[in-house]
């Protein structure tokens, strides 16, 4: 057949090829993102730039994202932007703000209806439950061979916590993959991936990706029991975590030595808790900036009693306490809307991939309040990604019933 209207073939041929970029980004992600966490900020900014793009040659016009999603996304930029112009460091801050805009925006854009709605395809999910299986077990073996292709690759030096990032974010994706299992009639296979996701997680060094993993798990199970008890619960814990550094404060006072019995990751954690919470009484409306962790004080008033936290730590390794002492208030207020936003998002889903989603939520929910910089790219594709593959899985929903 020969084409006889270039533009028209153009858009066919873009049409045909988007759902096969999507399955190649879920497929990368679940295989070699594994292994490596950073490709999940590369695959995720970058696909979500070429489907919009893509999308907006298919359509003729461009896809307009979730409209909620975007106006709290804009409503946080503006205030991130006011924000670095009382920083205590000005650069810092800006320098942070420039790049988290440029990380808002793309994975806003996965919101789209428009986007989900080409960006779907049958060999999708099977392609991204085999990766998945295979990711998991070979990171398995590579933690139980001690690290052996990593060190091949980066020296005998390189230690096995430079897969834990991607050890949490695969985490997170294995809900999804659960879910896809569930509602295809493929349940039988869903006992024998978490059990080959156990092997890496039991392997692991983070900690953080293992509780992860309990935590979702356990929500998934109660909530296709009480969906609406639980996403209530999620939320309610959601505002008492608020008080976080203040508790880690409390038990810091009241029981010193009791930390010598807990890994000294833990540790550390607790004692950068404990030196926060007096950051944020100090500036408790506005913060500090955006980004400034790293140049907070650290020894008052406690240094003198820390045995891990020796300098001014890179992040504070926990979302609540990193929205309250870089943003104050409004930086708080702004994280709980956030959850409140994702949280009802999932009660609009199929009764189906509910207890999935609330699973999924909880495992990152869990990796945000102890793990990563908050800031981080990887750990917001993550989060898009995820949310992109349950709304592929409600689209495929819809689609199946009209």
């Amino acid at each position: 057949m020969i084409c006889v209207n270039a533009q028209g073939c153009g858009s066919s041929l873009i049409s045909r090829a988007l759902p096969r970029l999507v399955t190649a980004i879920f497929v990368t992600i679940a295989s070699v993102g594994t292994f490596a966490g950073g490709i999940w900020g590369v695959a995720g900014i970058g696909g979500a730039i070429i489907l919009f793009l893509a999308t907006w040659v298919i359509d003729k016009r461009w896809p307009k994202p979730d409209t909620s999603l975007a106006l709290l996304a804009i409503a946080t930029s503006v205030f991130m932007m006011i924000n670095s112009l009382y920083s205590i460091d000005p650069a810092l801050s800006w320098f942070d703000w420039e790049r988290l805009v440029g990380v808002f925006i793309p994975f806003i854009l996965l919101s789209s209806p428009a986007i989900v709605a080409h960006a779907n395809s049958r060999p999708l999910f099977p392609a991204l439950a085999i990766a998945a299986f295979v990711g998991a077990a070979a990171l398995g073996l590579e933690l139980d061979l001690g690290g052996a292709l990593l060190h091949l690759v980066k020296g005998a030096k390189a230690a096995l916590t430079e897969y834990n990032r991607g050890m949490s974010y695969i985490v997170m994706l294995a809900f999804p993959v659960m879910a896809w299992l569930w509602i295809s009639g493929r349940r039988r296979f869903i006992l024998p991936f978490i059990l080959v996701l156990l092997i890496p997680a039991s392997l692991t060094e983070s900690r953080s990706a293992k509780l992860a993993l309990i935590v979702g798990l356990s929500i998934t199970l109660m909530a296709s029991f009480w969906p609406l008890l639980i996403r209530w619960g999620l939320m309610a814990l959601t505002v008492l975590f608020c008080g976080w550094p203040f508790a880690a404060r409390a038990f810091f006072l009241a029981h010193h030595g009791w930390l010598t019995h807990i890994p000294p990751s833990w540790h550390e954690r607790v004692e950068i808790w404990d030196y926060m919470s007096y950051r944020i009484m100090e500036k408790p409306f506005f913060g500090w900036g955006i980004g400034v962790s790293k140049r907070l004080d650290f020894i008052n008033p406690h240094g003198a009693l820390y045995i891990f936290a020796r300098g001014p730590e890179p992040h504070p390794h926990n979302v609540m306490t990193q929205l309250w002492v870089e943003m104050g208030l409004p930086g708080l207020a702004l994280g709980l809307a956030f959850a409140a936003l994702t949280l009802g998002k999932t009660g609009r889903m199929d009764r189906s991939l509910v207890p999935f989603a609330l699973g999924a939520w909880a495992a990152a929910y869990c990796i945000s309040l102890v793990a990563y910089n908050f800031w981080s790219d990887s750990l917001f594709a993550a989060f898009a990604l995820v949310g992109l593959a349950f709304s592929l899985l409600q689209d495929k929903n819809t689609k199946a019933r009209s």
